[in-house]
């Protein structure tokens, strides 16, 4: 294409329409090479509904990983791991992966929820001194505390709880404001 410099103002406007007009084609011829290019890919990128599975599993993912502490690495590893399958889906972490320490830093972020028994009904536990429980019959076995493992004296101050079970009763005070049922035979304490 022959740009000829004119040499009237009329012809300069001339050949700024033709400069414009062959970058435009020019343009236009790059932009169909490009997306043909981009054609050949498509069977390679994911569509939009998997492209939005592939971003919700992640979403999910970062979540779960932000509640048990971990924070956001490893996103990269697990988006590499899924490409393979076909299918676009990441295998689901199970809660049984996880170590103690994981679930007890996942406790932690999910907050303190009292398990515990009321003060009022802790208030209501008679508290005798070993002596008199070993003294007053029944059923009641006073060789050890099962929560400190100490051998009780006649003078420790102890609980026996309604399953009939006995403990120091700063032991299982402290027991009972974090669960509800004795540490023996598991009996929920009303």
């Amino acid at each position: 294409m022959d740009l000829g410099v004119g040499t009237s103002s009329g012809g300069l406007q001339d050949d700024d329409v033709a400069l414009a007009k062959l970058l435009q084609e020019q343009e236009r011829a790059l932009f169909v090479l490009g997306r043909g290019a981009r054609e050949d890919a498509a069977h390679e990128e994911l569509t939009d509904e998997e492209l939005a599975r592939r971003l919700q599993e992640e979403e999910d993912q970062a979540t779960y990983q932000a509640m048990a502490g971990y924070g956001s690495y490893g996103l990269e590893e697990t988006l590499g791991e899924g490409e393979g399958t076909g299918t676009g889906s990441q295998p689901e972490q199970s809660t049984m992966d996880l170590t103690y320490e994981d679930m007890l830093a996942l406790g932690d972020l999910a907050g303190k929820v009292s398990k515990g028994l009321p003060h009022e009904v802790l208030a209501r536990l008679p508290v005798q001194d070993v002596a008199s429980l070993r003294g007053g019959g029944g059923a009641i076995t006073l060789d050890r505390c099962c929560i400190c493992q100490v051998e009780f004296e006649d003078s420790d101050p102890a609980t026996a709880l309604p399953c009939r079970h006995c403990y120091h009763s700063a032991c299982v005070r402290q027991w009972l404001q974090q669960s509800k049922a004795c540490p023996v035979c598991s009996k929920e304490i009303e």
